[in-house]
């Protein structure tokens, strides 16, 4: 019977060799996969809000709140963006960064502008 516990107990620790060689492999995601985790944070948020106000409310729907979907991606890509114009590391260059900046604030503020007064009229506004 000891000598099982004793089997078990070493099969319970981990060796020092394993654990190192994991500590050594670790890799932390990079800016661009942080940054898309977040975003995927974002929407889920705004999807269990949908969920719950149409749960709660009987049924209500939110029409025309759609273009609100817009604003965390063209926020992500905008935060990426500039992290890659800073670090040089941006494949279109300067110009190509200006240019995605100006989609992003673009999609950003036809987000708002279309979604935002629809978000207030289904509330009773």
């Amino acid at each position: 019977m000891k000598a099982f516990f004793r089997e078990f107990k070493e099969m319970a620790e981990p060796r020092t060799d394993e654990t190192q060689q994991e500590q050594e492999r670790y890799t932390p995601a990079s800016f661009e996969k942080r940054a898309a985790a977040w975003m995927g944070v974002v929407y889920m948020l705004m999807l269990l809000f949908i969920l719950n106000f149409t749960l709660f409310t009987g049924g209500r729907e939110l029409p025309g709140t759609f273009p609100l979907f817009l604003i965390p991606v063209c926020v992500t890509l905008a935060v990426v963006v500039v992290h890659r114009l800073k670090s040089g590391a941006l494949p279109g260059g300067r110009a190509g960064g200006v240019l995605a900046l100006i989609g992003c604030a673009a999609g950003t503020v036809l987000g708002l502008a279309l979604g935002v007064p629809a978000l207030i009229a289904a509330f009773g506004g």
